[in-house]
């Protein structure tokens, strides 16, 4: 029973060996802020056992109410012979609850019915997450509601899309009306605007993220007279392919203010939002040695190479975002050459263990999220490396968020993971499902984010891998009606 609930809740006592309450076809809504999980909550009956239960502000055998003192994000459920009764001091603590109900719902011959239990739960980690990459593959709106669900069912609390790349950008413009592109797949307002209120309404968080400096071929391409080192770079660009010339030109003059009012559109769209993810990673930073532009900003400016001028350049970005009022994430990217100069406001997601290894970045003051390549990536099956393109819930198991791996020798953490001493500055972790389309990489997700979501969730457990992976199995199931693909 202690694993019916993936995470695992805190505290969890069973009052009876059998089940014996059958499923209340009523919710009572007695706070405004329960409403929508209860309408949540009750769509997902429906979609997994078809079965009707109605919210109302009058009478109900669940009953939601508030419990002021209670966490953000805690909550509290006891179902007993009376009912069932979740307490929470927040939305997000209703929608944890009714997520477990959900998994505790037995079907039997019957009819629907709920073990009698007590949990008391909240979550060790603030940062839990699950990336798509919609810029590569194209995701429909349907598939991307799809993975909020699942970050629904599984206490996932942000949903991170990456919504640009090399070759592609996936949001409507209007500063950069060309940046989307013929012929490339886009997103309307409209269909960003339903994702947003449909994340809203479930306590999922998007967080959504664009490119640069570098993958950004496609903004070279669309608008050179911005972004590159015009005249010369224009007809390097020309003569060497889009895909060859990846990074906007670092020293053009105005350059930061064009990516601010892009960064400002991207917020526009989404309000909730309160970090901006602006790539930061794999930029091909021997262009810039090329660039006269980028030669003479350098000079004027007293930066050494063009790893000062990399530097240099995020922490203009990333001030420009702050000075937005959102907290900017970057992939780990930027050297340590001229680092002390950003601001200690952003976020550094630690993924490939190359380019500024964790322990540094935690001594020089940075807040962390670990995105380790292995376990936490998913790929399109067939590399050499990655046969299955992933790893398994059990690999996840065996990784805590203060633990990076790495299966490329040219990292650190190949050879022996690398490990830090357990700090707040490590906010939680994220499973990363790159380069591959919806039907490609769920099963995966399924499986994979269950096993990401009770290692962030607790921090530290006594259930062994093995019962662990029964309960990850099981959630799994669940999950596939509620996508509808058993």
């Amino acid at each position: 029973m202690y694993t019916n609930v993936i995470p695992v809740p805190k505290e969890l006592e069973l009052c009876g060996s059998r089940t014996q309450l059958p499923l209340p076809d009523a919710i009572l809504v007695t706070d405004p802020l329960a409403e929508a999980p209860a309408v949540c909550f009750a769509g997902y009956v429906k979609k997994v056992f078809d079965a009707e239960v109605s919210v109302s502000e009058s009478s109900g055998g669940i009953c939601l109410c508030r419990e002021e003192e209670l966490a953000e994000g805690e909550y509290r459920l006891n179902c007993a012979g009376d009912g069932v009764h979740i307490t929470a001091s927040d939305a997000a603590g209703y929608h944890y609850g009714l997520s477990s109900l959900l998994q505790l719902i037995v079907h039997r011959c019957e009819g629907l019915s709920l073990p009698l239990c007590r949990i008391t739960d909240h979550p060790d980690c603030e940062y839990r997450a699950l990336m798509v990459d919609v810029a590569r593959k194209k995701h429909s709106l349907e598939e991307l509601l799809h993975y909020v669900d699942l970050c629904w069912l599984y206490k996932i609390r942000y949903f991170h899309i990456h919504f640009a790349d090399t070759n592609a950008y996936t949001l409507p413009s209007q500063v950069l009306p060309e940046l989307p592109g013929a012929g490339k797949h886009c997103y309307t307002r409209q269909e960003i605007d339903t994702l947003v209120e449909y994340a809203r309404s479930r306590s999922i968080e998007i967080i959504p993220e664009i490119e640069m400096p570098g993958h950004c071929s496609r903004m070279i391409a669309t608008y050179p007279e911005r972004f590159a080192d015009t005249p010369v770079d224009t007809q390097r660009l020309a003569e060497r392919g889009m895909y060859t010339y990846n990074i906007i030109c670092a020293g053009k003059p105005g350059v930061i203010d064009d990516l601010k009012a892009l960064c400002a559109e991207v917020i526009t769209m989404f309000p909730d939002s309160r970090y901006l993810h602006i790539g930061g990673d794999e930029a091909q930073i021997e262009e810039w040695e090329n660039c006269s532009v980028c030669r003479a900003y350098m000079k004027k400016n007293g930066i050494r190479d063009v790893r000062g001028l990399y530097t240099d350049f995020m922490r203009r970005a990333i001030d420009g975002v702050l000075e937005l009022g959102r907290i900017p994430i970057v992939w780990e990217g930027f050297p340590r050459e001229g680092a002390e100069r950003i601001s200690r406001e952003c976020i550094v997601i630690v993924w490939e263990s190359y380019y500024h290894l964790a322990p540094d970045l935690l001594a020089e003051g940075f807040r962390i999220v670990n995105c380790s390549w292995e376990p936490l990536y998913t790929i399109p099956a067939g590399k050499d490396f990655l046969p299955d393109g992933r790893w398994y819930p059990e690999d996840i198991l065996d990784w805590n968020i203060y633990t990076w791996k790495n299966w490329n020798s040219m990292s650190p953490a190949h050879a022996k993971p690398i490990c830090v001493a357990p700090t707040d500055q490590v906010l939680g972790g994220g499973l990363c499902a790159w380069e591959n389309i919806y039907d490609g990489e769920i099963s995966g997700v399924t499986e994979n984010l269950a096993a990401l979501a009770e290692r962030t969730w607790n921090r530290q457990t006594d259930k062994s891998a093995e019962t662990l992976t029964e309960g990850i199995d099981r959630l799994a199931g669940l999950a596939k009606k509620l996508l509808g693909r058993d």
